[in-house]
């Protein structure tokens, strides 16, 4: 099929605050650099996606309908005359963000089971598709996506021996961010804070230790015979939490030998963050930096560590949905919130 016949596709459609659908829509007209994807496996990010289809979201960034989903892997089925000449009909590939479709908004979505990438839909700076390796399946590349957010995020931080860090949330990023953590300085001491008891359950396996959020200031003082953490990456997507991370870390920065702690935002936050009594940071001499989505390669590295059985995927509680009842499966991740891990869509059900 010509890539220019491309014109219409199922795809996963919140129509308004609760309310998600799989019907058709229309894509862009695809340019002749275009490759078109079709999606064999997605899934439901529990932060971004939830907190869209709560309608939690701002209007300048969405508006309904649109299509969810950034995590996607599949097959190029077709592609146009002037493309980058990186991949060809038949490659496995991860697939993720399309910018825009024709009659609804695409938001940061990718949720459809055709997608145009070209230089009109897609940000060349990471949008990009990437082959997979042949070990890695489609399955493992769909939760490739949010170690590289997490990834972006660990490289603000300084990380060096012996370290204790902490990992604030136990979802999708947090776990990835404490399998990093450890693949890029396997001598840091980690530690993760995660409120609820089914999502502690999973971080024991790739940090050093695991505390609820009550018991994180004891527990963090003790293993660090009081200094508290040298770093905190935050993961949770929470704006109740980020004014309060002070608790966690190191006073410092006094001398010129003396480094600070270092606080990386990687959530994403919807709601206002508001920050503690002022008197409880200053102390800290703090750095705090934030960033979101993913940057060039990292596609590439996660790819590749879990192609060499680095970064473990194949263990998190992945739960399979036919995509025929994705308005069944936002319903029920809703309801179960933080109970429920992952869900993931098989596109030929």
């Amino acid at each position: 099929m010509d890539y220019q016949e491309y014109q219409k596709t199922r795809a996963v459609v919140i129509e308004r605050p609760y309310e998600a659908a799989l019907r058709e829509i229309r894509l862009t007209q695809p340019l002749e650099d275009a490759y078109v994807a079709q999606t064999h496996y997605s899934s439901i990010s529990s932060g971004t996606d939830m907190k869209t289809y709560m309608g939690l979201q701002h209007p300048e960034q969405c508006w309904y309908p649109l299509v969810p989903g950034y995590e996607t892997a599949g097959i190029v089925v077709a592609k146009g005359p002037k493309t980058d000449g990186r991949l060809n009909p038949g490659d496995r590939v991860m697939i993720n963000e399309c910018r825009k479709y024709g009659d609804v908004c695409a938001a940061w979505g990718g949720g459809s089971e055709f997608t145009i990438k070209d230089s009109n839909t897609t940000n060349s700076q990471f949008d990009y598709m990437v082959k997979l390796p042949d070990n890695v399946t489609e399955q493992q590349a769909v939760l490739a996506y949010l170690p590289c957010v997490a990834l972006k995020g660990i490289r603000r931080l300084t990380l060096k021996p012996q370290q204790t860090i902490v990992v604030s949330g136990a979802g999708m990023v947090g776990i990835s961010a404490m399998q990093i953590l450890k693949i890029l300085e396997p001598t840091l001491t980690t530690i993760a804070i995660e409120p609820n008891a089914f999502r502690r359950s999973i971080a024991h396996k790739y940090v050093d230790h695991v505390t609820a959020p009550d018991e994180a200031r004891a527990l963090i003082s003790q293993v660090t015979d009081g200094k508290m953490a040298d770093q905190l990456i935050e993961c949770s997507g929470h704006a109740d939490v980020v004014g309060t991370l002070h608790r966690y870390i190191k006073d410092g920065g006094w001398g010129e030998d003396d480094e600070p702690a270092h606080i990386h935002l990687q959530g994403d936050y919807p709601e206002k963050i508001i920050m503690d009594h002022y008197h409880r940071w200053f102390v800290k001499n703090a750095t705090i930096t934030m960033s979101c989505a993913l940057a060039a390669g990292c596609k590439e590295q996660v790819l590749q560590w879990i192609s060499e059985r680095k970064f473990d995927v194949d263990s998190l509680p992945v739960e399979m949905w036919p995509v025929s009842k994705c308005k069944e499966a936002f319903a029920y991740k809703a309801e179960k919130g933080e109970e429920v891990f992952k869900i993931m869509f098989d596109w030929s059900k």
